[in-house]
């Protein structure tokens, strides 16, 4: 303390003398500035310094300004230019109705996509629940409301979750609210120059003229926008959009052609266009959901290897923008937006150079938020700012006549592209286009992919992530099959659930068999165990060894632990799989099973509202304390039954570590009820199901029988093997059990001969410890 006052006395003093320091500089050495005349003031508005100064020329100024503007009076004054004009009113183009999969509406204003809805499925409030439409008295119709995957409307996010469905409902023609209007998604931009860094918003903003449209019944429907751009380009660049009856994409070609030059002097000056992609994806369910937002680039490198930028609204938001992922030697296939259940993606025509198209137009491609630069995203939740992803060309450069063309596929529909081929009439989807859409698209790795963590990376190395990936296709197609004879998907699961235990059920009845017979030699043998406690007090690791040494002679294998380990991961791509189909599958949306309006949501089981500090307050959703508007009893019910299994299954601690250990594993119980709080229904109906399915396995396993006593008086349990008996008849249990039962017989063998050898060490160095300690003794002895 008293250095640190002294330390603060030098610094006051030395910033004394430089403030004397420079002052007296200022004042001595430094020249003043010679005075300049004052600004020329205007005439209307004299300065008061001047007035005091020169009186008279202040008169004389005070009278011409009144002159001036009593001549002002006779004189007429120019009229200012009027404003120009508003734009005009963009015009809704039809593609596609209700008896297609996809009914979208294109506008002249860029030329874009105004709003496509999914006919096909329903759609959710924020909430998370089904949307009925009403009449104009307010009474629920009964009739749904399809999905609007790109609404095409300015919303607004209001702070509270629970409020009425609004549907963005447009009709084709003139638009006679423009203002209510959302900018069209997949516009094109163009470059001043293919080195600048920002895109000339024209293209975007201006209207593109009609000059065709052909909608014949039950067939393609086809428009077709065009617009040039002229000095110093010379271009007219042309969109064709086209839509199937059953298709789930939007066919998109781009034409750049060079138009004639005004005289062969003219030089060609090349271009870059910027394709941008969808808008406004809306997120059902916000208080539960785990994906809100998410931009997705898809590519090929040189080697054929698939990769995924995977990048969430949060990231893209603080940064203000995606990573930009450069085109080298790679290879683009797609760029998306994805919901927590559909994405919309522009993909790359794996058929394009069979058209005359070019194979890979794009230069780079980056995500980037929607928000104006001089807005910033809300700091408390920037997982709900909205999202695009944009791609530019390479530079353009076509000669006069020549024409460009890039072809794309816009993808609208479930994220999970595979689950299209499981749809049953009359909603069916033709499997040649579910296997383009997967394979040849690549639109599978929207969701048939790695983590993007070091963990996924890894996982993806060792091939559990294919694992993985296979198992949860294999569940999406048995869910489907059994479907097809039971009509309710919760009883599906259930029916699932029971198939998967089957399964199982011989290497969980041996997992089952070993804790029971680990749980009762440990309760026979409580007494010697409590005997090596006391003895070893202080010697834990000694006392270890002794209690396992007790545990081998009393025929409880060591590696049984280590089984139940390997028998769990053997189970983990199963289980995993089942988890992921459940998390990820469109078909458990919007259906209920008795009070569980949607089995794909928590279920939701009476309103508890949204002003619980921490608990469901709006600005708490994304935090680990945020539960939610609703209570739900699903997840309680399992964590219940989970604790109640454990406490009949574990065997009772026979020391203070592993007391600890068990009270450990019930906590962890509890905060996985708290994580898994907002999981879907479906998924905790699986928990519940196989739990129980568990305690009746339970029911059916044999117990272990009393005690009995050898010739030696050692205890061993009846059905339990000791480790000499075991030796004895190696012989006739390699033949019974096969190659496993060998190996792990070999296994045991081995780790008793290490334990003997473990022992006789242990006494050697007993015994030359006890010369040493006697030597003094001797000594004596011989004096």
């Amino acid at each position: 303390m008293r250095q640190n006052l002294i330390n603060i006395g030098l610094f006051l003093v030395a910033a004394a003398i430089l403030t004397f320091l420079w002052q007296y500089a200022e004042k001595h050495w430094i020249p003043r500035p010679k005075p300049q005349a004052a600004k020329k003031q205007s005439p209307d508005r004299p300065s008061q310094e001047d007035s005091q100064k020169r009186p008279e020329e202040s008169r004389r100024q005070a009278i011409a300004a009144i002159a001036s503007a009593v001549a002002s009076v006779a004189v007429p004054q120019r009229v200012a230019a009027p404003p120009p004009p508003p734009p005009p009113s963009p015009t809704l183009i039809p593609l596609g109705n209700a008896d297609y999969y996809l009914q979208v509406l294109l506008s002249t204003r860029g030329g874009g996509v105004q709003q496509v809805v999914l006919t096909r499925f329903d759609a959710a409030d924020r909430l998370g629940r089904e949307v009925r439409r009403k009449d104009v008295n307010g009474q629920p119709t009964g009739e749904k409301v399809p999905l609007y995957l790109i609404p095409g409307v300015r919303t607004v996010r209001t702070k509270y979750l629970r409020e009425d469905y609004v549907e963005p409902i447009l009709t084709p023609g003139i638009v006679t609210e423009p203002y209510k209007l959302a900018e069209p998604s997949y516009r094109v931009f163009h470059y001043s120059t293919p080195e600048d860094k920002y895109p000339d918003p024209y293209l975007g903003e201006t209207e593109w003229r009609v000059v065709e449209k052909d909608y014949p019944e039950n067939g393609i429907h086809k428009v077709v926008f065009e617009k040039e751009l002229g000095d110093p380009y010379y271009l007219r660049i042309r969109k064709t959009y086209t839509l199937g009856p059953k298709d789930y994409h939007i066919g998109f070609q781009l034409d750049i052609t060079r138009l004639p030059l005004p005289d062969s002097g003219v030089a060609r000056v090349p271009i870059r266009l910027q394709v941008e992609g969808p808008r406004g994806l809306p997120i059902e369910g916000e208080w539960y959901t785990w994906i809100y937002r998410v931009a997705l680039i898809g590519w090929r490198d040189s080697k054929g290897g698939m990769h995924r930028q995977y990048e969430d609204a949060a990231t893209v938001a603080v940064r203000r923008g995606g990573e930009v992922v450069l085109k080298g030697e790679n290879t683009f296939k797609y760029i998306a937006i994805m919901s927590p259940y559909f994405t919309s993606a522009l993909a790359i025509d794996d058929e394009a150079e069979q058209h005359g198209a070019v194979k890979q137009p794009w230069a780079y491609a980056r995500a980037t938020t929607e928000l104006p630069f001089d807005k910033q995203a809300d700091p408390n939740q920037p997982f709900f700012t909205d999202l695009t992803i944009r791609a530019a060309t390479e530079a353009l450069n076509p000669a006069p006549g020549e024409t460009i063309t890039h072809r794309y596929l816009i993808y609208n529909g479930p994220a999970k592209v595979g689950l299209l081929g499981l749809m049953n009439a009359p909603n069916e989807v033709d499997p040649q286009l579910v296997e383009r859409y997967k394979n040849q698209l690549d639109l599978r790795t929207i969701t048939d992919f790695h983590s993007p963590s070091w963990l996924g990376r890894f996982a993806y190395a060792i091939y559990w992530s294919d694992l993985v990936i296979a198992f949860t296709n294999l569940m999406h197609w048995l869910l489907a099959t059994i479907h097809k004879v039971i009509p309710s998907w919760a009883m599906s699961i259930f029916i699932l659930t029971i198939m998967v235990r089957l399964i199982l059920f011989i290497p969980s009845k041996k997992q089952t068999q070993m804790n029971l017979r680990m749980m009762e030699v440990q309760k026979k043998l409580a007494p010697q165990l409590e005997e090596l406690k006391k003895k070893y007090a202080h010697d834990p690791a000694e006392f270890n060894r002794e209690k396992m040494r007790l545990l081998m002679a009393h025929g409880v294998n060591p590696f049984a632990a280590m089984g139940g380990c390997l028998l769990l991961l053997a189970q983990m791509p199963v289980m995993m799989g089942l988890y992921f189909c459940l998390q990820e599958s469109i078909f458990f949306r919007l259906q209920s099973f008795l009070w569980i309006e949607n089995l794909a949501a928590p279920d939701m089981l009476f309103w508890w509202g949204e002003k619980i500090p921490f608990i469901s307050t709006p600005e708490d959703i994304g935090s680990i304390f945020y539960l939610g508007p609703y209570f739900n009893l699903l997840p309680i019910l399992a964590v219940g039954l989970m604790l109640w299994q454990q406490n009949k299954m574990m065997p009772p601690p026979t020391d203070e570590q592993m007391a600890q250990q068990q009270q450990m594993m019930k906590i962890m119980l509890i905060l996985m009820g708290i994580f898994f709080y907002k999981i879907a229904a479906g998924l905790v109906l699986y928990f519940i199901i196989s739990t129980i399915w568990g305690m009746v396995e339970r029911q059916f396993i044999p117990k272990l029988s009393d005690t009995s006593v050898v010739s030696d008086g050692r205890p061993i349990v009846s059905g339990v093997k000791s480790a000499n008996a075991s030796r004895d008849s190696s012989s006739v249990s390699e033949q019974q059990v096969g190659f496993l039962g060998r190996l792990k017989a070999r296994l045991q063998e081995r780790l008793e001969e290490l334990q003997r050898q473990a022992d006789e060490q242990a006494k050697r160095q007993i015994r030359n410890t006890k010369p040493s300690t006697e030597e003094p003794k001797r000594r004596r002895k011989k004096r």
